[in-house]
């Protein structure tokens, strides 16, 4: 059965159909150069096209030995793209090539541009590379070691796709060959190997603590993976099961480094530490059941064993403490946290150069194709530093606001909301919230808020249904098995010597009514905690960042300034905030010109008409065309320096006009009720998961003792049905005996002699291995009031009649 910490996905290839290759080059052969040139290309051109059409035809089986063949084809383009121009444009190759996308196979997206056949190539050799990886036994120490290899071989190709060829792909693009795709897939390929490394640690048998850094580790990587799930590209595109495991992979490894390091903290004698650990690892171990159920309900079912682990150790650690250590348990978040450590990186591709593939050496120079590998160098040096600059005037913006704490004290101010300056410069969260008290509201929001209290009460519901029933059921049991005891009383009389049911059964009812009482006491203590979740509904619903930030005070400016006018204060922070929110759309939009203008920059045809001796006045002039927009880039560079000092300069007088420490000291001591309403959030939470814990421990408890009671039930029914058959025999053989005027022999002479019925010296047969019988011990009322346990191991199934011990 698969398990949550077993499953792994790969990725699906893409698709295509037949293209005709071969004509339409060979026209533009024909067109370009000579008749001559064109027969010198036909056996290169047949081979290329067979190749292609092999890789459409095995489409239809495995593609898990396709990777060899989508590397020899992509290195087979890589010289198409330095000889013949694919476009739609006049005097170019016509050729369009259609794929599929990966996970919404109905989408089907066409291009003239070879650059997007060689994208879907790449992308095909990562998904082949992915599928290799889940074909491995990862029950072995190689084997986990190889699937960890091909993961970090197919992020690196993702990776090495999303920088070169997609970036290339003409717009529309579809969405699996989008940058937000590619860096999810790689990404996820990344939380896999790490994955790996944490089994092979398992196996190796390593520290508790050094699992737990692996294991935090792997669920930042899923959680980056999950993340990137909410962008608006990819946000509808994916099955939701890839969502969902994702996110359960993110809370299954949190959890894992949780318990891991409560390990460490029992083998370290740490156990305030270890019982705080596990106290959160339970919590977030419903979480994680949840998402696993939005997966497949075999992968929930996969998790009760693990639970399992995790609530005896809990439940020891809690015993231990109360019993021998006496220590005060800390809040969770007073625990240290857990340092992730990573182990894995992407591996970029090796295998790709095509410099020597030998094909259509006659119909170019080799010296053009080096002096078009040069120029590509170039453009692509230029594109480097201008996105770098980019990159870092938007990272300065973030690290700038971040530290002046912008624009959340303008919003704390009059709730103003700036133009689109929060999504252009990824956020900040509200200032008017203290820090720790902020982090802790995102706490109880990362597990579900007050959702996540009725999950739980609804689980606890439902495992005291299951209780309610196997308690029912245990009664049931005990009185069919009492009426049969004095149905067969009241037919028999005196002659039925069996102990009555009232004895032997009296420690199993004594053992239903105390699980019964338990159970009442439990409904009363679950009635105050739901109760008491219903008085602070409202209130825990309000445990968001936003709803904090409006039970707050808001900034306002003093009666009476002394320094500087307020409002000019505002207007200039505002202008400036303003200026950099547009900056920050222009070199968006600056990012998108130079990727588009370095995709259609295609100098081929002038550089085969020039020859090799005019190559670097031929690249001069070429390279002009980006002077402009390394100019706009510079001028936005700039700008954006200078209102990032304006914007620290008028931070500094908003602080003093406005007294922010002296805001700030007034929003800690309101934050009161929100610390109380937090509080109770977690001891309702502790008292809803230890209610948790306890039904699940009282189900099994029950349950055992419902099999004890059936065990017995049977085991009575046998030994009525033996007694039954042996009373009437004895009754059918008397009046035989009587005709003759004797007294009828012993039943069986050779059985062993048993104490007579009614008091007299009477044969009674023993029911042993004298009879022909398999031999069974005899079942007396001393034993049934023995320990529920130990009298399980006392009742067996019997095949046989068995002696009697009144």
């Amino acid at each position: 059965m698969p398990s949550a910490s077993s499953v792994l996905l790969a990725i699906h290839v893409k698709r295509t159909d037949n293209v005709e290759l071969k004509n339409p080059i060979l026209s533009y052969i024909r067109e370009t150069y000579s008749d001559r040139e064109a027969e010198d290309a036909v056996d290169d051109l047949v081979a290329i096209q067979t190749l292609r059409n092999e890789l459409v035809t095995s489409q239809a089986g495995s593609q898990l030995t396709a990777k060899d063949s989508y590397i020899k084809y992509y290195k087979c383009l890589t010289s198409i793209e330095t000889r013949f121009p694919i476009s739609n444009e006049k005097g170019n190759v016509r050729i369009s090539f259609p794929w599929t996308d990966a996970f919404r196979p109905s989408k089907k997206t066409s291009q003239s541009n070879i650059h997007y056949e060689k994208a879907a190539v790449l992308f095909n050799v990562a998904a082949v590379i992915s599928q290799q990886a889940l074909q491995v036994d990862r029950a072995t120490a190689d084997g986990i070691k190889e699937a960890c290899k091909l993961f970090q071989e197919a992020a690196g190709m993702f990776g090495h796709l999303k920088e070169s060829e997609a970036a290339k792909v003409d717009n529309p693009r579809p969405v699996d060959l989008s940058p937000e795709c590619l860096s999810m897939m790689e990404k996820l390929m990344m939380a896999q190997a790490q994955e790996c490394v944490y089994h092979k640690a398992v196996m190796d048998k390593k520290s508790p603590g050094t699992l737990a850094r692996l294991a935090k580790q792997a669920g930042n990587m899923y959680g980056e993976v999950s993340a990137i799930f909410n962008q608006p590209v990819v946000v509808q595109h994916f099955e939701r099961s890839w969502v969902a495991h994702t996110k359960m992979k993110a809370s299954l490894y949190d959890v894992n480094a949780l318990m891991d390091q409560a390990k460490q903290y029992n083998s370290d004698t740490k156990i305030a530490f270890e019982i705080a650990t596990l106290s959160e690892a339970f919590v977030r171990m419903q979480s994680v059941k949840a998402l696993a159920k939005a997966v497949s309900s075999e992968m929930a079912d996969s998790l009760k064993s693990q639970e399992e682990v995790l609530t005896l150790a809990l439940t020891k650690a809690q015993k231990d403490n109360n019993t021998v250590y006496l220590e005060r348990v800390p809040a969770f978040a007073d625990v240290p946290a857990v340092q992730p450590a990573i182990l894995v990186k992407a591996a970029p591709p090796t295998n790709l150069d095509a410099s020597s593939e030998n094909l259509f050496s006659g119909l170019i120079p080799d010296s053009s194709a080096k002096a078009l590998s040069k120029y590509t160098d170039m453009v692509d040096s230029i594109s480097r530093e201008q996105l770098t600059a980019l990159a870092d005037a938007t990272d300065a913006a973030r690290i700038t606001l971040k530290q002046a704490e912008l624009p959340d004290l303008l919003e704390a101010l009059d709730g103003a909301e700036l133009p689109d300056l929060l999504e252009a410069l990824d956020g900040v969260s509200s200032a008017s919230v203290p820090e720790g008290l902020l982090r802790e509201i995102e706490e109880v929001g990362s597990i579900g808020g007050p959702q996540h209290l009725q999950e739980i009460l609804t689980e606890m519901g439902e495992l005291r249904r299951h209780v309610e029933g196997d308690l029912s059921a245990c009664q049931a049991a005990l009185d069919e098995e009492a009426q049969a005891d004095a149905g067969a009383r009241a037919q028999y009389g005196d002659e039925w010597r069996m102990p009555t049911s009232a004895t032997l059964a009296k420690h199993y009812w004594e053992k239903l009514h105390s699980y019964r009482s338990t159970m009442a006491q439990a409904g009363e203590s679950d009635g105050k905690v739901i109760q008491r979740l219903r008085d602070h509904e409202a209130l825990f619903a309000a445990l968001t960042p936003d709803a904090a930030a409006n039970q707050l005070p808001r900034l306002q400016a003093p009666l009476v300034s002394t320094g500087a006018d307020p409002a000019v204060v505002v207007a200039s922070l505002r202008r400036n905030m303003e200026g950099l929110s547009q900056l920050s759309n222009d070199r968006a939009g600056l990012e998108d010109r130079l990727k588009e203008l370095k995709a259609r920059d295609n100098i081929l045809p002038k550089l085969m008409a020039a020859g090799s001796a005019n190559t670097d006045a031929l690249f001069e002039r070429e390279l002009k065309k980006y002077d402009a927009l390394k100019a706009d880039v510079a001028a936005n560079v700039g700008r954006n320096a200078e209102l990032l000092a304006a914007i620290s300069r008028d931070a500094q007088a908003f602080k003093a006009v406005f007294e922010v420490p002296a805001w700030r000291a007034a929003c800690e001591g309101a934050a009161g009720g929100i610390k109380t309403t937090l509080k109770t959030y977690k001891e309702v939470l502790d008292h809803l998961s230890e209610g948790l814990r306890f039904y699940m421990s009282l189900q099994e408890a029950v349950k055992q003792h419902q099999q004890q009671c059936s065990d017995y039930a049977y085991t009575r029914a046998l030994q009525r049905d033996d007694m039954r058959q042996d009373l009437d025999r004895r009754r059918r053989e008397a009046p035989a005996y009587m005709s003759y005027g004797g007294a009828p022999p012993p039943a069986n002479p050779p059985y062993q002699q048993q104490q007579p019925y009614g008091g007299q010296q009477q044969q009674q047969p023993a029911y042993g291995k004298a009879a022909g019988a398999s031999a069974c011990r005899t079942f007396s009322a001393g034993e049934a009031a023995a320990d529920g346990a130990a009298q399980r191991n006392k009742i067996g199934w019997f095949t046989s009649s068995c002696s009697w011990a009144p």
